[in-house]
């Protein structure tokens, strides 16, 4: 399990910018004595001190190794005074020439002169103790960072903003309201409940549920729009699967030959469909053959079918299917997987009828991946087969990405509905008390009022150094 040291007073330095070839590059400096420490380092002009740079301004200067009294990078620097910075401390940023060697040398610099490494996350989880943020905006920032597509980033923005948490604060307020009702009766556990005070709690719990239920239904969305979907393309040789693969892609990622077999390894790509990122993977053709080579690649295309989320299994329409195909149809769940009849542009002796048994009329798709056709119809049936017809997917209501979220909401709706039974066989308001206090600690996990640091090393091994 994942353990976190929590921050203390320590003045941290990172590199917040990717390492490599660039033209800037962002060293972070968070802590009470970040001008301090980078006082020591940076020289403004002969008269001018680090320590009278105004915030949110930025300055030129010098970073100067004080030791060989050398000029390290011309850079700017810019100081924010807590509270009115990223993680609610004094924070100092340099922004330096980019490259491998120059932020290295200033961040090396930084740690000789009173500053310690920032730890994975280290940024963000002041930020969050600090009351910047709450955990599910904390979250929310890995989620930006690794948005794959529009659709992604627009969900990953909206938890930033805090639009998630806004929906939890409202689910809580209602649980708060009822529960103070419930414990103005404590004083007097001899009577009844008012019927028309009991009916009321009833109404406002069973509408709570509902809107826990609908925001849990968009979990499977939120998911494969964080996460992607991990797709296979799976035919015989020769029938066109690395030209779809081209297709999908728009570029020319696959080798395209006319002679079957040429694939033997697996090309892995990821591309945006209708907002979903499928992680697609063109596969060896399956086939029986006595060449040992083509054999691994056909076991390995097994493999990778088995491990899939999504299937597209490739057809040639210009002739007639063979034992090839059926097997690879056979081993098909339909289910998860759309079917691909392809070279359309020429003559198709294929029929519907022909794979009636395999594969349902729905999930039938007709392209030429030669000439591009039929490749927008694809990605329709893809997004259908993977969301269905009416999902959610305009990007102006959030969906829940996390399967923390999901089990908190699940746990919040169970203690409801234990409210909710305990309501009508009559309990007394102690224990309708309980129920409601557990949906209070599930919500509060969400957000970070409720989580252990257990949880939080959890969460924030999972960023990079830096953020």
């Amino acid at each position: 399990m994942a353990q976190i040291s929590l921050p203390n007073e320590d003045t941290i330095a990172a590199i917040a910018t990717p390492t490599g070839e660039g033209g800037i590059a962002v060293i972070r400096i968070s802590g009470k004595n970040s001008l301090e420490v980078v006082s020591k380092i940076l020289r403004r002009g002969t008269e001018e001190s680090v320590f009278e740079m105004k915030s949110h301004r930025l300055y030129r200067g010098q970073v100067i190794d004080p030791v060989l009294e050398k000029v390290v990078d011309n850079v700017l620097c810019v100081f924010m005074k807590s509270p009115h910075s990223y993680t609610g401390e004094d924070v100092v940023e340099i922004h330096s020439h980019g490259g491998y060697l120059v932020p290295k040398k200033i961040l090396e610099l930084l740690f000789k002169h009173g500053a310690r490494p920032a730890r994975p996350g280290e940024f963000t989880l002041r930020a969050f103790l600090n009351g910047k943020m709450d955990l599910a905006q904390a979250e929310a920032v890995v989620d930006v960072v690794n948005a794959q597509t529009e659709e992604g980033l627009k969900q990953a923005e909206l938890q930033l903003e805090g639009v998630l948490s806004e929906q939890i604060g409202e689910f809580k307020e209602i649980v708060l309201d009822t529960l103070a009702e419930v414990e103005a009766q404590v004083d007097f556990p001899e009577e009844d409940i008012d019927p028309i005070l009991r009916e009321v709690m009833i109404k406002h719990t069973k509408e709570l549920t509902e809107r826990i239920d609908k925001l849990l239904a968009t979990y499977e969305e939120g998911r494969i729009l964080k996460n992607g979907v991990y797709t296979a393309i799976l035919g015989k040789p020769n029938v066109g699967k690395s030209s779809l693969l081209n297709q999908l892609l728009m570029k020319e990622r696959a080798i395209v030959s006319p002679y079957p077999g040429t694939t033997r390894d697996f090309i892995e790509e990821t591309v945006d469909v209708k907002g979903i990122p499928l992680r697609l993977v063109d596969t060896a053709g399956l086939r029986a053959s006595s060449n040992e080579i083509e054999k691994v690649g056909v076991e390995l295309a097994k493999k990778k079918a088995k491990e899939a989320e999504l299937i597209i299994a490739v057809v040639d329409g210009s002739g007639k299917l063979d034992e090839d195909d059926f097997e690879v149809l056979k081993g098909i769940e339909p289910s998860k997987s759309v079917l691909v009849i392809n070279k359309s542009d020429l003559t198709i002796k294929v029929t519907e009828e022909d794979i009636s048994g395999f594969f349902p009329k729905e999930r039938i798709v007709k392209t030429s991946a030669k000439l591009g056709s039929g490749i927008e119809e694809l990605k329709s049936k893809i997004y259908e087969v993977l969301l269905g017809r009416n999902s959610r997917m305009e990007g102006a209501e959030v969906v829940i990405t996390e399967l923390r979220h999901k089990l908190a909401l699940e746990k919040t709706n169970e203690s409801l509905i234990s409210f909710l039974e305990a309501l009508e066989r009559g309990e007394s308001p102690e224990f309708l008390a309980v129920d409601l206090r557990l949906a209070l600690d599930s919500l509060g996990e969400i957000t970070g009022e409720t989580t252990t640091e257990d949880v939080l090393g959890r969460i924030f091994s999972k960023f990079c150094i830096g953020k």
